[in-house]
């Protein structure tokens, strides 16, 4: 594999990985403009990535990247961690499992090109996150705005039984997959000569995957068993068709610091009471960063250290719910020349003759032949079996 994929493959399992830390926009007055870190360190040998930018004024939820930083991680024995400078505002820094020992503390050092200088407050390395024992789905009807129009689908619970020395402090993330297709297969391909389509499957099945920007915290500390049975997740409904074909849905849980536990679940409410993780927020949340030479200065993010395991579950099509057909009509056409005014060249056809080959020609877009039009990709992920 050419280097350049190797790193950006890299790149995409860090970003699935980065649950500890999300983008947080707060409302401030219109001239403040802050330091927003977005700052994970996991049990995960590899690749860690820091990202560094600065909000803009006037509510607005864009953010500038900042860069030409230097950005370290040290622990309490003296180690140090150097992150360089990947791409705009991304550092990054290959950590080994030696690097990362449970029980040490460590801590976040920021350099700007300005002279500024941030410090995290130390955070220690948390016990290590018990496996999820189950990981499960129940039909759920929710109502709506028309009580004569419930919406049905399927919520996911999960359910967790740790040791007492074993982390007592839980985030997690959710990636859902899901599987579709295309609503024909492709027979030929006119770029103003009509060619066969050597392979009429090739965009018919995708694959979409997505990170659900919902925030899912939970604690034991003040429990005797640290335990956690059939604690809700996400909710997917027949409003969409990801569930139709096939559905996978993968949580990782991090475990938390008791400051982190604290922090997420401030976040946690205020999104609850305000709208989605992604909004403009109510008010400013502390974290554990700081300007080491204005400490008024308040810093965006979490210098989070967590602890990872994951668990994932599968859903095959479920007959029960309905689901919204897909938006595809097909022009009919006697020869690709007579196209519709609409289409551009080169397009895909399908025959409707009954005999399966020839004219008259079925044309569309989008769906209607490529399934990538929907977003996802035609190449199965590994995972998929």
């Amino acid at each position: 594999m050419p280097a350049n994929e190797t790193f950006r493959l890299m790149m995409l399992m860090a970003l699935l990985l980065a649950g500890c830390v999300d983008p947080y926009h707060p409302d401030f007055r219109d001239d403040q403009v802050s330091l927003v870190v977005e700052a994970l360190i996991t049990d995960r040998p590899g690749l860690q990535v820091i990202y560094l930018s600065k909000s803009t004024p006037l509510n607005d939820t864009a953010t500038i990247p900042i860069t030409g930083a230097l950005v370290t991680v040290t622990d309490d024995l003296g180690g140090t961690n150097e992150f360089q400078e990947e791409e705009t505002g991304m550092y990054t820094s290959w950590i080994s499992g030696s690097d990362l020992v449970g029980g040490r503390s460590y801590r976040l050092h920021i350099v700007t090109s300005d002279g500024e200088l941030y410090e995290s407050e130390p955070e220690m390395f948390p016990l290590p996150s018990p496996p999820m024992d189950s990981l499960y789905w129940e039909f759920e009807t929710v109502g709506t705005v028309d009580p004569d129009e419930p919406l049905k689908g399927i919520r996911f619970y999960l359910d967790m039984d740790g040791e007492p020395d074993q982390a007592r402090n839980f985030r997690w993330e959710l990636v859902e997959t899901w599987e579709y297709n295309a609503a024909n297969r492709i027979q030929y391909y006119y770029d103003g000569t009509l060619h066969d389509w050597p392979d009429p499957f090739i965009y018919y099945t995708c694959w979409f995957t997505g990170r659900i920007n919902q925030i899912f915290t939970a604690s034991t500390r003040y429990f005797e068993r640290n335990s956690i049975t059939r604690f809700p997740l996400n909710y997917v409904s027949e409003n969409s068709s990801r569930l139709q074909t096939r559905y996978s849905l993968l949580a990782l849980q991090y475990s938390l610091s008791d400051h982190a536990i604290d922090y997420w679940e401030q976040i946690e409410k205020q999104n609850q009471e305000g709208g989605g993780i992604y909004e403009t927020q109510p008010g400013h949340i502390s974290g554990n960063i700081y300007n080491m030479n204005d400490p008024d200065e308040e810093v965006l993010g979490f210098f989070n250290l967590c602890s990872v395991s994951e668990k994932r579950i599968f859903v095959d099509g479920i007959r029960e719910l309905h689901f919204p057909a897909m938006d595809c009509t097909l022009d009919t056409i006697m020869a690709p020349e007579l196209k519709p005014v609409y289409m551009r060249t080169p397009f895909y056809l399908i025959s409707l003759s009954p005999m399966g080959v020839g004219p008259p020609f079925g044309v569309g877009y989008h769906l209607c032949f490529d399934c990538r039009a929907g977003g996802g990709t035609h190449v199965k992920p590994d995972f998929w079996n």
